[in-house]
């Protein structure tokens, strides 16, 4: 399991990574999975990696619903976050 950021629940009608709204764009699964802590149970949960495309950005995260029928999202940690 890697290290990653929980970025923030959403009900599924609107959600920004970077400034883009996820759900108004096409999500691209990259055919892989990984391991996530839900943050207040810290249940774990599969959460498929994607990537969506807006205008020359790209950006790459895992999503998946809760057990409560809310979507999570998070992003791989690196070096310079924070």
């Amino acid at each position: 399991m890697k290290d990653y950021t929980f970025l923030g629940y959403s009900n599924g009608s609107r959600f920004c990574i970077e400034g883009i709204d996820v759900f108004s764009h096409q999500w691209q699964t990259l055919g892989e999975c990984d391991i996530v802590l839900e943050p207040k149970t810290k249940r774990p949960y599969s959460f498929s990696i994607y990537k969506v495309e807006s205008g020359n950005r790209t950006i790459t995260f895992l999503a998946g619903k809760f057990s409560d029928d809310r979507w999570g999202f998070y992003a791989e940690k690196s070096d310079d976050m924070f």
